[in-house]
């Protein structure tokens, strides 16, 4: 009498099976993921300015756009010209034309070279656009070493002149490469962040003297 009739025991069996089953499956849906994302953004210092005289003049940034290849927060990589690849557990923050547009504008403002400068969010008028084009930003992987590649296009534009012909003050094509001195997606990012440091302060000396020369 004290023992269960067969019957009973597989009963039994059945819902501990779905018990724990079910424990899992909660588990799994609201637990921690078996792996994290990194997630990474571009810092550096931004350069300093000496020397050159304030000009009283408003700029305003574009959105920057992207190449198709690269518009994306995968953090690529590329081994030849018809091959790209990216890291599985790591990220950039934001997509790479808005990153590197948000840095310029840091820059820009924090130069003191003119008057204001204005991010695409804003509704203020400014006598000049700026607007930007990135055209590569990736990891360049080579036998015995890793490159941060980074290329993009700048066009000024008085949006004071009224014939379209003449709207354009400068357009001009920037390229930096950084070798990479921690072979990791971090070192990744601060070899891009110095490569753009570098047209950064490139940048914002062409715009100045461009406006410079557009006054006289």
């Amino acid at each position: 009498m004290g023992k269960y009739p067969a019957s009973r025991k597989i009963y039994s069996r059945i819902i501990c099976f779905i018990f724990f089953f079910l424990v899992i499956q909660a588990c799994s849906i609201g637990g921690k993921p078996q792996y994290e994302i990194e997630y990474f953004l571009l810092d550096y210092q931004a350069p300093t300015w000496e020397k050159q005289t304030p000009f009283d003049r408003t700029i305003r940034f574009d959105r920057f756009t992207i190449n198709s290849a690269y518009n994306t927060q995968n953090m690529i990589f590329r081994t030849d010209n018809y091959s790209l690849d990216f890291f599985n557990y790591n990220r950039w923050a934001v997509n790479p034309a808005d990153m590197v547009a948000d840095n310029l504008l840091r820059d820009m403002q924090a130069s003191g070279l003119f008057r204001a400068v204005f991010s695409r969010y804003t509704v203020e008028e400014a006598g000049f656009l700026l607007q930007g084009g990135i055209g590569e930003f990736f990891l360049r992987i080579e036998k015995n070493s890793k490159v941060a590649v980074i290329s993009l296009e700048i066009t000024l534009k008085n949006s004071n002149q009224v014939k379209a012909n003449k709207r354009i003050i400068f357009q001009k094509k920037y390229h930096q490469e950084e070798l990479l001195t921690e072979q990791t997606p971090r070192g990744y990012c601060q070899a891009m962040s110095q490569a753009l440091k570098i047209l950064s302060q490139q940048i914002i000396n062409d715009v100045y003297q461009a406006i410079k020369e557009s006054s006289n």
